[in-house]
């Protein structure tokens, strides 16, 4: 088995790229994607989300050592690793109220109140495993482009397995998110194709209130999930084909892209670029 390094040498689909494509913004996509145009900043929940997710990496190697660490433990790591990624990025964009020594002490506390709801009874049976499968739709035929994945972690409980993807969020879940995501879609369509097996999902969420809060939720998928996401995805692939990108300007990421500059711009430069094709 090959890592998520390794595959994405090669064209490809993930979650995040169908995500960005249909639900965040086309246009954005295509500037990094497509086009791969300089990111003009780097967002703060992208510097912090790294971060979060290599002191939840070593979590879940400690787990699987046998040992529930500490909290204490968790945020002084989160303390360095956050040191680390802003020298890593050094040009983040820091959102109103938040400076690097702010959003340090809100990650120590945010790790913290994920080891606290730690259940010492389930078991990690694996963490980043990567996974690259084919898209093949009803009728048996696959995209030449195959759908990589990263798994955050595997965990075991009274011999049932589960799939578990950490957040960070600013706002606690609504109900019916976990439901409607396309993310555990993805993540159990590799997972069955290489185990063969369809497991449940689980977010394991910490909320940055002043306090942060803890939430799981749990959902499942089915086969049906799965055909429907090849037919995402061929419909993107279509659509790229046809240079079909459009701003998503009322969308809840537009405030923080990087690329506000291009996008302003989109649609003198598109139309210069179809006349000078017509001429």
């Amino acid at each position: 088995m090959g890592t998520l390094k390794e595959y994405r040498a090669r064209p490809h689909w993930s979650f995040s790229a169908l995500n960005q494509f249909f639900n965040i913004c086309s246009l954005q996509y295509s500037f990094d994607r497509i086009y791969r145009l300089p990111k003009t900043f780097t967002p703060l929940p992208l510097s912090f989300g790294s971060a979060y997710h290599r002191v939840m990496e070593w979590i879940a190697l400690t787990r699987m050592e046998g040992r529930v660490p500490e909290p204490a433990e968790a945020s002084d790591l989160f303390q360095n690793v956050w040191a680390k990624q802003v020298v890593e990025d050094n040009n983040i964009r820091f959102t109103k109220g938040m400076d690097a020594e702010s959003c340090a002490q809100q990650g120590r506390d945010m790790v913290a109140c994920a080891v606290d709801n730690i259940n010492p009874d389930e078991e990690v049976i694996a963490f980043n495993e990567a996974f690259c499968v084919p898209l093949t739709d009803i009728n048996g035929m696959s995209l030449e482009t195959p759908l990589i994945g990263e798994i955050d972690c595997v965990v075991s409980l009274n011999d049932h397995k589960m799939l578990v993807d950490w957040k960070t969020a600013g706002n606690r879940w609504a109900k019916t998110k976990a439901a409607k995501d396309w993310q555990p879609s993805a993540f159990l369509y590799g997972y069955s194709l290489i185990h063969g097996e369809i497991p449940d999902f689980r977010f394991d969420v910490v909320v940055k209130n002043k306090t942060p809060v803890f939430e799981q939720h749990v959902t499942q998928r089915s086969q049906d999930d799965f055909l429907r996401l090849v037919e995402l995805a061929k419909l993107a692939e279509s659509m790229i084909a046809a240079e079909h990108f459009a701003p998503s300007e009322q969308g809840f990421y537009c405030g923080s892209c990087p690329h506000k500059e291009a996008c302003r711009t989109w649609h003198i430069e598109r139309s210069r670029t179809v006349l000078n094709m017509a001429a």
